[in-house]
């Protein structure tokens, strides 16, 4: 178990925490575990899907997840609560999925005690997803300059391509994941600008698995707002899902939308999975260019997942081809 500690703390001070390099049940446990300790803690505790909080639990035997506590600790940024993800550490602060609320409550009072004196994180006004996606729906935009520590480089939004000044490795797009990003929109004005940027950001590549991880873990909860619910999408084509892994919660949504056109509702009750998970897909679709509107006009919600329809016969079979039903 790792802690570090982040940023003014007053009593009972509301305080965010995250997990990362779980499937979505290890959320879903850590969400309900919360809701039950009900003030049995030393300062309050809101659980965020975005991996910027003060206190980030996560599977050590996640490539990306170690990658993301790496660059968290090495900038002293917030609090990082590592355990093992063999569950056999026995230790007072060790975390076990599933998580139990007196093993909880004993690791987030040890934190609180951590950053007495600190701030708790503050949830930005807009994700990254969010800011990314008003970026890139610019008119007259050249590229997006992104800027993360002492890394400047370049997003080009029409062939979904990045510049960055060293390859864009797990450790680099962890740095994105798990920090500030400041994003500037260039146009043809800023050309003096994207020179400068471009002389140092040499090494250029597709930019669709960073776009994908941001989509995945920077969304905040909230479908970016291009998003219509009673709009029905479809995929363009499988993703390259990255440093992400194929999660069969992404592999799931993913056969489902390239068989055909889903609404938001549809897919989240076809599928079911939570609707934090459907957010998090459908937003890292549409920074990738991925996700098409259907253009059929669409009629009000369906109820689509009963055995007798037709489709509920379809499903069934696509189910049982990628062994959805089993999957985790």
């Amino acid at each position: 178990m790792y802690l570090s500690t982040t940023a003014a703390q007053a009593p009972h001070q509301l305080r965010r925490i995250s997990c990362i390099g779980f499937d979505w049940r290890a959320e879903v446990s850590l969400r309900e575990t919360l809701a039950l300790l009900n003030g049995r803690t030393t300062d309050q505790w809101q659980y965020t899907d975005e991996p910027v909080a003060d206190v980030l639990i996560y599977d050590s035997s996640n490539a990306l997840a170690q990658a993301v506590v790496r660059r968290t600790t090495a900038d002293q940024a917030r609090a990082c609560i590592c355990f093992p993800s063999n569950n056999q550490d026995q230790g007072e602060l060790a975390l076990r999925y599933p998580f139990g609320a007196s093993r909880l409550i004993r690791c987030l009072n040890h934190a609180s005690q951590s950053l007495a004196g600190h701030g708790g994180s503050a949830a930005d006004r807009e994700s990254l997803s969010q800011r990314l996606d008003n970026a890139m729906a610019l008119p007259r935009i050249e590229a997006i300059a992104l800027r993360v520590g002492r890394h400047q480089g370049l997003l080009y939004p029409a062939s979904r391509r990045i510049a960055w000044p060293v390859a864009l490795d797990i450790d680099e797009i962890a740095g994105m994941l798990g920090g500030d990003v400041e994003l500037t929109a260039l146009g043809s004005a800023d050309r003096a600008l994207h020179d400068a940027i471009t002389a140092q950001a040499v090494v250029e590549g597709p930019a669709e698995a960073l776009l994908w991880a941001i989509g995945m873990t920077r969304s905040g909860g909230q479908l970016l707002g291009r998003i219509q619910t009673r709009q029905a999408y479809r995929l363009r084509r499988w993703p390259d899902f990255g440093v992400m892994g194929r999660r069969s919660a992404d592999l799931r949504c993913t056969a489902l939308l390239m068989q055909r056109a889903l609404s938001v509702g549809e897919l989240t009750q076809l599928s079911g999975l939570p609707s934090a998970v459907i957010t998090a897909f459908l937003n890292a679709a549409s920074l990738c260019g991925l996700l098409v509107a259907d253009t059929a006009s669409r009629a009000p919600e369906r109820i689509l997942a009963g055995s007798n329809s037709r489709f509920g016969g379809v499903l069934q079979r696509i189910r049982t081809a990628f062994a959805l039903h089993d999957a985790a």
